[in-house]
């Protein structure tokens, strides 16, 4: 988490938890242009971070929000090039 703060338009991250029948962490990453998440969404570093989420008990759910436009899965399928399952 810390090394995304020095990636060229990161603009912050935070992590959060909430306890109680069910644990849920949040991740959020905020970067100053689209074309900055879309290079982060073709690094490494997304690539270990996703393998790590679909390691998880339970699917977890995706969100990109851009402008006014909530996207999921297909947005990052898109940016990547692969085909829609």
């Amino acid at each position: 988490m810390v090394s995304i703060r020095n990636e060229p338009g990161s603009v912050g991250c935070s992590l959060t938890t909430e306890m109680g029948g069910n644990v849920v962490i949040s991740y959020v990453e905020n970067w100053k242009t689209e074309n900055d998440l879309k290079h982060q969404l073709c690094s490494d570093r997304f690539r270990a971070l996703f393998e790590l989420m679909e390691q998880a008990s339970q699917p977890p759910a995706i969100e990109f929000t851009l402008r006014e436009v909530v996207r999921g899965l297909d947005y990052v399928n898109e940016v990547r090039g692969f085909a829609a399952p």
